[in-house]
Formats: C-alpha cells, sequence, structure tokens
C-alpha cells in the first residue's frame, strides 16, 4: 500500500469516528423565557417527551442522570438559578419564591411535551411543594439525604462528617445548626442559598410529604 493510499485510509477512519460522534451526540440548545434569572438548556431530541431537571449545581450525578433521561428516549430541559449577583439571592431565596419560578417555567415552556419533574440536591426542597400541582406524570427526585436537612446536620455532627462534600463552602455542622437556628435567620449564602431558604426548609421531610402524592415517583438518594 502507498504512502497516499494509507493517508486515504486514515482520513476514512477519521471522518467514520467522527460521524459516529456526531450521531451519538445528543443535540443542545439553549431556550429563552421570560422567567428572569433562569437558564434553560434542552439535551436530546425535540420530538421525545420532556423531563425539567432543576440541577443543584453542586450535585456530582446531574451529567449521569442527564445521559440516563437522554439514552431513555427523554429530552431533559435543565434549569439552573443563575446565582451572580448576592444581593439577589439574598433578597429572593425562598421556598414561595422558588416554587412560583418552577410554575412560571412550566407555563412558560408549554410548546414542550413536560411529562416529569426532576431534581437534584437541595433543589429537591425547592421542587417538592409545587410540582405535584402540576400535570406531569411524575418526578425523579434525587436528594443529598433521606430524612430532613436539620436530621443531615445532627448526623453530620455525631459522625464527625463534613456537611455537603461536594459544596465549595466549608462549615461545621453544629455551626450552621446554631445559624439556622437563630431568628431571624442571619444575611448570608452557603453555596447557591440563602440561609434565610435553608432555614425555611431544614426541617421540611420531602420523601414523608410524598406518601399522598399518586403520581409516578422515584426517590433515590445521591451524593
Amino acid at each position: 500500500m502507498t504512502y497516499v493510499d494509507k493517508l486515504r485510509v486514515k482520513n476514512a477512519v477519521i471522518l467514520v469516528t467522527l460521524s459516529l460522534l456526531f450521531t451519538n451526540c445528543s443535540p443542545v440548545k439553549e431556550i429563552e423565557t421570560n422567567v428572569p434569572n433562569y437558564k434553560l438548556v434542552q439535551i436530546g431530541r425535540s420530538k421525545n417527551p420532556a423531563v425539567l431537571f432543576f440541577q443543584d449545581s453542586y450535585c456530582s450525578q446531574n451529567d449521569s442522570i442527564t445521559n440516563w433521561f437522554v439514552k431513555n428516549n427523554y429530552q431533559v430541559i435543565i434549569a439552573q438559578r443563575l446565582n451572580t449577583d448576592p444581593l439577589y439571592i439574598l433578597n429572593t431565596d425562598h421556598p414561595l419564591m422558588r416554587a412560583s419560578d418552577g410554575l412560571a417555567l412550566t407555563t412558560a415552556l408549554t410548546n414542550y411535551p413536560i411529562e416529569y419533574i426532576a431534581a437534584t440536591g437541595l433543589e429537591v426542597h425547592a421542587t417538592v411543594n409545587w410540582f405535584v400541582n402540576t400535570e406531569v406524570k411524575g418526578g425523579f427526585l434525587f436528594p443529598f439525604y433521606k430524612g430532613s436537612l436539620k436530621e443531615y446536620l445532627v448526623e453530620c455532627m455525631y459522625k464527625s462528617n463534613r456537611v455537603l462534600p461536594g459544596y465549595p463552602a466549608t462549615i461545621k455542622p453544629v455551626e450552621l445548626i446554631q445559624l439556622l437556628e437563630t431568628t431571624p435567620a442571619p444575611s448570608g449564602t452557603f453555596g447557591n442559598y440563602s440561609l434565610r431558604f435553608l432555614q425555611d426548609i431544614w426541617q421540611q421531610q420531602p420523601y414523608i410529604q410524598l406518601t399522598s402524592y399518586e403520581g409516578e415517583l422515584i426517590y433515590k438518594v445521591v451524593r
């Protein structure tokens, strides 16, 4: 085989490889809505049923969960709250505000066949109060712990475990407990969440709260 023939074969292999890569890649595009301070990204084929996915940006399983949805013939609409302005977080981060945003997003996305709501990490607390009142088939919820945030912090304290190890900020469990027991909650943030938000949800029991939910439900703890 001549050098030219070898080069042709090599180029052909490269083209085939690239073709396979592009075939396996899912379409990705940004979605614009009139709901402020949210970034929406669509992954997967638009003809497939959709999952509206509220991601805790510090959950290490976000990509794996997204890939699982896509492989099972869903398109995924990833919704992430923009947290570039600390004052915005402090002034607006409240479960009722997040519930209002969630309902507004489902309304704004009526052109997409949303069948399920998904959430990871602390976003589960922000999602559980409102998605049960929508017409979706069910929810996929992936919290960091099964019970309440308060129970989790007490467990971390007694076992000397780090609080939410995926988060860049570090705080001792007893210190966070003391902050959340202060009324009103002090001004400040932990990760992408205000202390006021954490105080409002830290005794919430999403798993127990959903026992009467009649839709389809996956509830699995992730790290």
